[in-house]
C-alpha cells in the first residue's frame, strides 16, 4: 500500500482529476495493481488505480468491477475517491501463504475489452524482532537488524527514514536474516547549522519490504502488479 500512497500524495500535490470510464478503452488504461501483507494481520489487502496518463484516474461505470481472488476467496473492490484520486480496495481475509497466487480481475461492459488475469504471488513475510520500537540508537554507532522469516529466495530492502536524517537503504540478498547498518551510514539531514547547536535528533522508522513482481493482463496498455510483505520499527536516533 505504500507506493499507492506516496503515489497519490504526489498526484494530489500537483494536481489530478478523475474521469469516467465509458469513453476509455482498456487498452488506453495503465493499471497498479498492489497486495500488502500487514504484519500482525492474517490477510491480504488488496487494491488497484486505474490512470490514463499521469494525472486523470478512472472511474468505473455500471455493469463493471474489479475483483481479487486468492487462497479460493475472492472479493469485490470498493470504490474510494478523494481529492480527484479514485482506487479501488478490499481484504482477503486468511489469504497469506507464501506462493498463494493472487488474480484481479477487470470486468468490462460488452463495447470493451475487460482484463480478467492480472497475477502476482505472495512473497514470504517478514517480521523485524530487532532493534525493537522505542529504542535509542546513536548514529556513530553500528544498527543490529535482525528479522524472521520462512526461507525465501527472494531479496529484501531495508530502508531508513525520519525528518532529522538523510533516507537510506541497504538491499539484503536471499537467506538473510540479519544485517548491520554501519556506523555513520544514517546521516543528518543536510541542514544549515547553528552555531553552539547540538545534532539533530527525531524518531526514524525503519522498513524491511520484500516484494514480488506479476504480471498485468495485456488487454491493458500498461502498469504494474506486485505483493508485498512489510514491518516497520521506530526508533529513536540521535548523534
Amino acid at each position: 500500500m505504500k507506493r499507492i500512497a506516496a503515489l497519490v500524495v504526489v498526484l494530489v500535490l500537483t494536481g489530478c482529476s478523475t474521469v469516467e470510464s465509458k469513453d476509455i478503452r482498456t487498452s488506453g488504461i495503465t493499471a497498479n495493481l498492489v497486495v500488502t501483507l500487514p504484519e500482525g494481520t492474517d490477510a491480504a489487502d488488496v487494491s488497484a488505480s486505474l490512470r490514463v496518463g499521469t494525472l486523470t484516474f478512472v472511474e468505473l461505470g455500471d455493469g463493471e468491477q474489479i475483483t481479487a481472488s486468492g487462497g479460493g476467496k475472492d472479493v469485490g473492490l470498493r470504490h474510494r475517491r478523494a481529492a480527484g484520486v479514485t482506487d479501488y480496495s478490499n481484504r482477503l481475509d486468511g489469504v497469506v501463504a507464501p506462493g498463494t497466487e493472487i488474480t484481479f480481475d477487470l470486468e468490462r461492459g460488452k463495447d470493451n475489452d475487460s482484463a480478467p488475469r492480472s497475477t502476482v504471488r505472495l512473497p514470504e513475510r517478514v517480521r523485524l524482532v530487532a532493534p525493537v520500537a522505542g529504542t535509542t540508537s546513536s548514529r556513530r554507532r553500528d544498527i543490529v537488524v535482525r528479522f524472521e522469516s520462512e526461507p525465501s529466495q527472494l531479496p529484501s530492502i531495508l530502508t531508513w527514514t525520519g525528518q532529522c536524517i538523510r533516507p537510506g537503504s541497504l538491499e539484503l540478498e536471499p537467506g538473510r536474516t540479519s544485517a548491520t547498518i554501519a556506523r555513520g551510514s544514517i546521516k543528518a539531514a543536510a541542514t544549515t547549522p547553528t552555531p553552539g547547536a547540538a545534532a539533530p535528533a527525531c524518531q526514524i522508522d525503519l522498513t524491511l519490504t520484500r516484494r514480488t513482481e506479476g504480471t498485468v493482463d495485456k488487454a491493458f496498455k500498461d502498469g504494474s502488479v506486485t505483493a508485498e510483505s512489510q514491518s516497520v520499527r521506530r526508533i529513536n536516533s540521535v548523534p
